[in-house]
């Protein structure tokens, strides 16, 4: 397979997978999924395994039934899908396990949040004398 080809299909099934774990995430069937967007379940399936190629058309109907931005199907990677899932406190690994945090954990991320802005804007205060 030609590289520029190889690189399509690999962006198509990355993106599918994208699309399968926020499908996921929102408890969407990916039946309901292919209804919301004119498509049978069969067809709609294999752009979530990559075997169709996704088209721009394709990602706007989709994230617009999952509300989220576009670009975010298409640039997330398994590795921060956390940090785009709307601040959510849920994670997935690479076999699309979900796990979701407990509130002792989101509380001590959000500590962690708080500290590193505030360490931020110490750094900005002593850079700017």
């Amino acid at each position: 397979m030609p590289f520029a080809i190889k690189s399509f299909w690999m962006k198509s099934v990355l993106i599918g997978q994208n699309i399968a774990r926020f499908r996921k995430l929102k408890d969407i069937k990916a039946a309901d999924m292919a209804s919301r967007i004119g498509l049978g379940e069969a067809a709609y399936t294999k752009y979530e395994r990559g075997e169709t190629s996704i088209t721009l058309d394709f990602v706007q109907k989709v994230s617009k039934e999952l509300g989220i931005d576009p670009i975010t199907l298409i640039s997330t990677t398994p590795a921060n899908i956390f940090e785009n899932f709307t601040n959510s406190p849920v994670s997935i690994n690479g076999n699309n396990t979900v796990y979701l945090m407990d509130e002792k954990q989101l509380d001590q991320i959000t500590k962690l949040t708080e500290s590193v802005i505030a360490l931020n804007h110490k750094v900005l205060e002593a850079l700017s004398k």
